[in-house]
């Protein structure tokens, strides 16, 4: 399949939307969860955050070390008085964050549509992979968004005992994950009928990189 301007321009304007909705995704996580504000640039204390479980204390100081990571290139003396350095290195870490888990969830499409991995986003919670996943679970994982992201996390793992850069759940770029509606709505994005032959060409990946950055 030619990639013509037309097919270009559709691409773009997936890849457009799907960074829009991720960035404000997790910039509300960020807000909201792990007390850091891209916004303002304000860094609350982890004593101030209390009802974080174990996995999102482990986040939010994950979180932290890469902040602290980001602003000592600012080589500033105090990088936390200067909010625009601070929002600015806030902002680096919500554009890697959805740019990571975009690009899992286009290379998992990719990969079902090469017959690679059993159809797991391709139909949402339809998909085939899902459906075997869910019997054999039954309810011991919640209920069905819960389930669905259990299983997309084993797929990940799964993939990166061979890709790890890009499906490492535990890498500090690839940390957060979209909540139930946003990521039904990606999925949307994703599953679009005018996108559905470019999951089978190996040109696809490099474009959404191209137009991500």
């Amino acid at each position: 399949m030619a990639f013509d301007q037309a097919t270009r321009n559709r691409l773009q304007r997936f890849v457009s939307d799907a960074r829009k909705l991720l960035s404000e995704e997790f910039t509300q996580q960020l807000q909201n969860t792990y007390g850091l504000d891209p916004i303002t640039g304000s860094i609350a204390a982890l004593s101030d955050l209390p009802s974080l479980s174990p996995s999102e204390q482990q986040t939010a100081r994950l979180l932290r070390d890469t902040l602290e990571h980001y602003l000592a290139a600012s080589h500033k003396a105090d990088p936390y008085a200067d909010k625009t350095i601070v929002t600015a290195a806030l902002d680096r870490i919500v554009r890697e964050q959805a740019f990571t888990i975009l690009n899992r969830l286009a290379a998992l499409r990719m990969a079902e549509a090469r017959h690679f991995v059993m159809e797991s986003i391709s139909q949402g919670y339809q998909s085939k992979g899902f459906q075997l996943y869910q019997r054999i679970a039954g309810s011991a994982l919640g209920e069905t968004g819960q389930a669905y992201q259990v299983y997309l996390f084993s797929m990940f793992d799964e993939l990166s005992l061979d890709l790890a850069v890009l499906f490492d759940r535990y890498s500090s770029q690839g940390r957060l994950f979209p909540r139930k509606t946003v990521l039904l709505e990606l999925l949307d994005l994703i599953n679009h009928a005018e996108l559905e032959l470019l999951w089978g060409e190996d040109e696809t990946i490099g474009w959404i990189y191209q137009y991500f950055k």
